[in-house]
């Protein structure tokens, strides 16, 4: 069985996932990662090709992953965007078939509170030293927020340690 962590970058996906995957004996997979070893440098490839042409082979790489790794149990840390972005909604409704068919998702998000959860994410995007804008990043949370909150076969709402969180994804299922 596969496990799909999504939620906003900043939720703790990357660090929480592969705490999971030993705690379960899964293989684990970041697709942020394995799109910059495979593809591209994710920033680099957004200023070169747009957001467009990066969901389009963001899903194509899903694919191909979920093709490679069938015969195992992973745990996938998906990317920000990959179920909740406006744009090609057409690709996001197919990403969110994927996961329904080949697993469960867990949603990662700081608290069921907008403004918490928003103050929470963007403080840890902007620590990252991507070069971020405050606003931007508080304008694509708010605007993804809703979304997000209508995924997860489970949710977890919680700020705590990683080790924290992986304990009550566990209790969860």
């Amino acid at each position: 069985m596969h496990l799909f962590l999504i939620g906003p970058g900043g939720a703790g996906k990357s660090t929480v996932g592969e705490k999971l995957a030993v705690r379960l004996g899964y293989a684990f997979v970041d697709l942020d990662a394995q799109f910059c070893e495979r593809v591209a440098n994710i920033r680099e490839y957004l200023k070169s090709d747009g957001y467009e042409a990066y969901l389009e082979q963001n899903a194509a790489l899903f694919d191909a992953l979920l093709l490679e790794r069938s015969q195992q149990n992973v745990v996938f840390a998906l990317s920000s965007g990959f179920l909740a972005t406006d744009i090609r909604p057409d690709i996001v409704e197919r990403n969110r078939q994927r996961v329904r068919e080949c697993g469960r998702s867990i949603l990662l998000m700081p608290s069921k509170d907008a403004d918490v959860a928003c103050g929470c994410i963007v403080t840890r995007q902007l620590k990252r030293g991507f070069g971020l804008v405050r606003d931007k990043e508080e304008a694509k949370f708010r605007q993804r927020f809703p979304d997000y909150m209508a995924l997860g076969d489970i949710q977890i709402f919680a700020m705590g340690s990683p080790e924290v969180i992986v304990h009550k994804i566990m209790a969860a299922l």
